[in-house]
């Protein structure tokens, strides 16, 4: 991006980029972390066939790897180069579309209950 684009712009499309990528960033934590618990609670050392072969295709997906090799380069630049206004709003969009996903999350599961405790009684 250059100077050209308004931050107004940037920010909008931060916050498109940050909802587009929250549903499978979350499915693979999601499901990474259901696979490792599962092998956990039957106390498993080899794990069985699909278990096996979701743990390794979990660990050798390539998000989580790039990302941990861009955090290096990206307080590099953030140290070097200062920030710039549109790469600011594009981060912000990013975190401020995660952070409603979230919260809508959140309050979606307290309906919910709410709605079952409701009908319990």
């Amino acid at each position: 991006m250059n100077d050209d684009v308004s931050p107004a712009f940037a920010l909008a499309l931060g916050c498109v980029i940050g909802a587009l990528l929250y549903g499978p960033v979350k499915r693979w934590i999601l499901t990474l972390t259901r696979t490792l618990r599962a092998r956990a609670a039957r106390g498993e050392r080899r794990a069985a066939g699909s278990s096996a072969l979701l743990l390794i295709f979990a660990t050798l997906h390539p998000a989580p790897w790039l990302l941990l090799a861009g955090l290096p380069y990206a307080v590099y630049r953030l140290w070097s180069d200062p920030l710039r206004v549109i790469w600011a709003s594009l981060l912000a969009g990013m975190l401020l579309s995660a952070l409603l996903a979230l919260l809508y999350a959140a309050a979606g599961r307290m309906r919910g209950r709410r709605v079952a405790r409701g009908r319990g009684q």
